[in-house]
């Protein structure tokens, strides 16, 4: 009989495991150690392995919660504003059986125009829209038909002149106002700017931004009876926390008419 059988033989029926083990290493081989000392290399490798693993699951789980809390905190970020501008009441019984002519709204921004084309749009129908439910017993010629009127006329730049003198002035030009009622034939005018941006929060954040003046000029004096403006910003990560220009447009408008 071959040895390591026979020693294996008197090793399986030794109880003393100390006996044991000095009959298995008796016949231990070279490959036997090299299997076995490959194997104790794979496994500590499988250990080191698995930590790393534990420890890279860890720092994702960090990560996450990091990033989830700059989402929560800057899509909360929301700020509103209201501020009326010239008197602080003004009697909505003046303007009974008026007529009152809603200019185009005016952008002004540093971004590109096509860009805030659908929310000075929506601004536009919205700010009608206001005008007719605030002012139910008076005439409310739209941002359209004005447009189209002072476009037929060829006073389309009149609303630049008038923008650029009351921004260096701070007050309306009597002469173009006077020509711009004339043309559009009604008692008041509504006059309108809207600024509009994109915001950075932080390194990983972005939001809009935007405000909206609306002003109101009687035929009379040619000077400022009511003016209100609204502002509104919200942040966001990633996309998240953006707004829509239909919502905006809702929001500007209410804040801008919230104390007329």
């Amino acid at each position: 009989m071959d040895l390591p059988f026979l020693l294996q033989d008197i090793g399986e029926q030794a109880n003393n495991a100390r006996w044991r083990t000095l009959l298995w290493g008796a016949c231990d081989t070279p490959a036997r150690q090299k299997r076995r000392i490959i194997n104790n290399i794979t496994a500590n490798r499988r250990i080191k392995m698995n930590k790393y693993k534990e420890k890279m699951v860890f720092k994702g789980q960090w990560l996450f919660l990091i990033l989830l809390c700059c989402v929560v905190m800057t899509a909360c970020m929301n700020v509103r504003k209201t501020e009326t501008i010239g008197e602080a009441q003004v009697s909505k019984e003046r303007f009974n059986n008026k007529t009152i002519a809603v200019l185009p709204v005016k952008v002004q921004t540093a971004l590109t125009t096509d860009s805030l084309l659908s929310l000075r749009l929506a601004v536009n129908g919205k700010l009608d829209d206001k005008l007719r439910e605030k002012l139910t017993s008076s005439k409310v010629i739209d941002t359209k038909k004005t447009a189209d009127l002072l476009n037929n006329k060829g006073k389309l730049t009149s609303l630049d002149e008038l923008i650029k003198t009351y921004d260096n002035t701070g007050v309306f030009d009597k002469r173009i106002v006077d020509s711009l009622m004339s043309t559009l034939g009604c008692d008041y005018i509504i006059f309108s700017r809207l600024k509009a941006e994109k915001m950075a929060v932080g390194f990983v954040g972005k939001g809009f931004g935007a405000s909206l003046e609306v002003v109101m000029i009687d035929k009379t004096k040619k000077e400022l009876v009511w003016g209100g403006s609204g502002e509104f910003k919200r942040g966001g990560v990633f996309g998240f926390g953006t707004t829509e220009n239909n919502k905006a447009a809702d929001e500007l408008i209410r804040l801008a008419f919230e104390n007329f």
